[in-house]
Formats: structure tokens, C-alpha cells, sequence
């Protein structure tokens, strides 16, 4: 009799949460996916179209790599698109982070102005070049300078966000960047760059 007696009193205060939760199903579930603001995370304002009925995408734009995956890690996003250098990192650091797709490729390069004297990457040795630490184009840009017997210290860095980079480069700021689309396509007609492009090994392709 107490047996049955708690089974009843069990049930009777657990029924009222299976009742509270029953409508919060018919609430529409928010997607949060974190994307940089580069061509490179433009997938995800797609998603939309895709996702069932119930579900809505929320895309949170983050200036840096390193700012999306941080989003990731404290559960600010529930998943984002960002450079596979910042994800490396982040579980080198033993960081909650996963890489469980690709979302693009290539679409990196460095830019010049045509009116300037860099027409090769050996031509950057002493030049002022715009480059987002941590990013996956910094891999590049070392893995490049490697293959043309150059280092990070044959260059004057400087550190220069991807939404930025364009305006340096047609102010002087700097001499070149390392850039992303839509960063180098943008620069074609206003300030006539000439790009280097930046040649991808499938060793780190993501």
C-alpha cells in the first residue's frame, strides 16, 4: 500500500512537467550558427530553405576565426564556419571543439596594388603585409613564404582584420594583405590590385 501509495505520488508530480514541456515542442527551434563576415561562411544564410518546419536559422557574424570558435566553445553558437586553423588550435588546447565538415575551398590570396612593385610573393620581403593572426591564411602565408626559402621575419606583419584589409591596403596602411573573398574581388576595380594567388596543398585542405 505505501508502495503504490508513492508510485501514485511519483506519477501525480511528474505529469505536471510532461505537461509543461508538450507545448514547448510546438515552439519554433532557433538554429544559432556562428559565420564570418567572408564569402567563405556564406553557406549558412542559405539554410534557411532547408531547414523543416519548426526550426529557424539565426546567423551571428563574427569579425575573426578565433571569435567564432570561442563562440563555439562557450555554447554562444551552436556550431559556426570558420577557418580550420582556429579549430586546430582550439583542440590543441583541449578546447570542446569538433570539425565535422567542409564548408568551401581555396577563394585566399595575396592582394597588391598594380601601381606597386610586388608582382611575386619573393617581392614581399620588407613589405608591410596586413595579416589576421590565428587565421587560416596566416598558415598560408607561412606555409608560402616556406616553399620560397622566406620566413614570417622576412616580412613586417601587421595585424589587420579581413573586413579591414581592403581600406588599408587603398589607404597605404599597408603594402599587401592576405586576404579572403569577397576581400580580393572587391579590390579589382576600386584600387586595380593585382593578386598573387595563393596556392592550396591538399596536405591542408580541410
Amino acid at each position: 500500500m505505501i508502495r503504490s501509495r508513492r508510485n501514485f505520488l511519483a506519477a501525480a508530480l511528474a505529469t505536471p512537467v510532461v505537461l509543461r514541456a508538450r507545448p514547448a515542442a510546438a515552439d519554433t527551434v532557433t538554429i544559432r550558427i556562428g559565420a564570418l563576415k567572408l564569402i567563405h561562411s556564406i553557406t549558412p544564410w542559405f539554410y534557411e530553405r532547408f531547414v523543416p518546419a519548426g526550426y529557424r536559422v539565426q546567423i551571428i557574424p563574427f569579425e575573426s576565426p578565433t571569435d567564432g570558435k570561442d563562440a563555439v566553445v562557450t555554447k554562444s553558437v551552436d556550431f559556426g564556419t570558420f577557418g580550420i586553423a582556429a579549430a586546430i588550435l582550439g583542440a590543441a588546447a583541449h578546447e570542446p571543439v569538433v570539425v565535422f565538415g567542409s564548408s568551401c575551398n581555396k577563394g585566399m590570396a595575396v592582394v597588391a596594388r598594380k601601381d606597386s612593385s610586388i608582382a611575386t610573393l619573393k617581392d614581399l620581403k620588407g613589405k608591410r603585409v596586413a595579416i589576421w593572426p590565428g587565421s587560416t591564411q596566416e598558415v598560408f602565408i607561412l606555409e608560402r613564404l616556406h616553399m620560397e626559402g622566406m620566413t614570417i621575419h622576412d616580412i613586417q606583419s601587421v595585424r589587420v582584420s579581413f573586413s579591414e584589409m581592403p581600406a588599408a591596403l587603398q589607404r597605404g596602411d599597408v603594402d599587401a594583405y592576405v586576404g579572403a573573398e569577397p576581400g580580393r574581388a572587391c579590390r579589382w576595380r576600386p584600387v586595380s590590385a593585382r593578386s598573387s594567388s595563393i596556392r592550396i596543398r591538399r596536405r591542408w585542405a580541410a
